[in-house]
């Protein structure tokens, strides 16, 4: 049995001890901006979790809950223990430091994860719920912190199927939009990966002169590498989702048609400069490139088409070498536009921290996850 005020005596003790200087004369700052809790299945898995734990607290030190789970194994077992999360920092200056305490639970033991957590966690801080893994939603740790958690942080691409899982994700979504207390921000880490591929799209129409096609689009391709658990084609429906959400697509009765590998959406817009009630019939193909074992399911290029009156394409390519991808823009009658960009490749590190600065609800994901989410449930498991 964990003795809660065991723990807390032994936190205070570690602080206590740091509040000199340490031997190369750098003081302890104790800062906590919230409440981490993280779930791992096996050792391996929450090793690499405690090393990006100590990686944020360069941007979020936090009173860290590290729960390791393995209910499978018969003999139960409770063990927990503490540590201080601290960044080295320039001679002189203060350490930034945060908290940890890590929780061993094995068989029938597993049960009560959830009661510690719950009695470890800082009052009057956001609680992030981070969970790794196939079946985030079915968690017992969910279903127990659900009432608590400000923020719940999933990647689809872990799942058996990513597909069915965006799709889940977005039932979840709408549950807990239909809920009367605080709705639950959640975060897809599949979606955050895809924040260069939306930045460089919105940047073409930055510019006045290009601002106009963008009411005009009538085609867009994604091609993408598939991976073995349909991560790409989850991927590229999350962008669908988020042209649709963004651009106020309106999509036609399950409208959706597979030609050799080739998912087609189908959906309509207004027709510029046609009347009112006009419209334009829009295309999303999503077109998965041959399969390769040095590359990991991705994105690899996204393009936006306009043929209704002066023709258009605005294209991001995947590079060649890896962290670059090229811009192209091409208007009839005007000379192309292109441009190297260099992309790098964020650790999970670096998206965890973008998905811990977001405040409230995500509201752009919100509506491209709602548009993907139908798009998954039209697509044949």
């Amino acid at each position: 049995m964990i003795d809660i005020s065991t723990i807390e005596r032994e936190l205070r003790q570690l602080w206590k001890e740091g509040a000199g200087s340490t031997a190369g004369g750098q003081a302890m700052t104790r800062a906590l901006t919230l409440n981490l809790v993280a779930r791992a299945q096996d050792g391996p898995s929450a090793e690499q979790m405690g090393a990006v734990i100590q990686q944020l607290t360069a941007s979020h030190p936090s009173r860290a809950v590290l729960a390791r789970m393995r209910p499978t194994l018969d003999e139960p077992r409770l063990e927990a223990f503490v540590q201080a999360n601290c960044l080295l920092v320039t001679q002189g200056a203060p350490q930034i430091c945060g908290e940890q305490i890590t929780i061993d639970a094995q068989g029938s033991a597993v049960t009560q994860v959830a009661s510690l957590v719950l009695a470890l966690l800082v009052p009057d801080l956001p609680v992030a719920l981070w969970l790794p893994g196939p079946a985030p939603l079915e968690d017992p740790l969910l279903l127990r912190l659900r009432g608590v958690i400000t923020r719940l942080i999933v990647d689809t691409r872990d799942a058996h199927d990513a597909v069915r899982a965006l799709a889940h994700l977005a039932a979840f979504q709408a549950t807990e939009a239909r809920a009367t207390r605080q709705v639950l921000g959640i975060s897809d880490l599949a979606w955050a990966i895809l924040t260069p591929w939306r930045e460089l799209i919105a940047q073409f129409f930055d510019t006045r002169p290009l601002l106009p096609h963008l009411q005009r689009i009538d085609q867009v391709l994604i091609t993408y590498q598939p991976g073995e658990r349909r991560e790409g084609l989850a991927l590229s429906l999350l962008l669908a989702g988020w042209l649709t959400a963004s651009l106020g697509w309106v999509m036609l009765d399950q409208a959706l048609s597979v030609e050799e590998g080739t998912v087609r959406l189908h959906l309509r817009r207004p027709a510029v400069g046609r009347g009112p009630n006009a419209i334009r019939l829009i295309t999303i193909d999503l077109i998965p490139t041959a399969p390769s074992r040095d590359e990991p399911p991705a994105i690899t290029s996204l393009c936006l088409r306009a043929i209704d009156g002066v023709s258009a394409d605005f294209c991001v390519e995947r590079g060649e070498e890896a962290n670059y991808a090229t811009t192209k823009a091409h208007v009839a009658g005007h000379p192309p536009i292109s441009r190297l960009v260099r992309c790098e490749t964020p650790t999970l590190a670096d998206l965890l921290a973008a998905e811990l600065r977001l405040l409230n609800r995500d509201q752009t994901f919100a509506t491209a996850l709602q548009s993907a989410g139908i798009f998954a449930e039209w697509l044949p498991a």
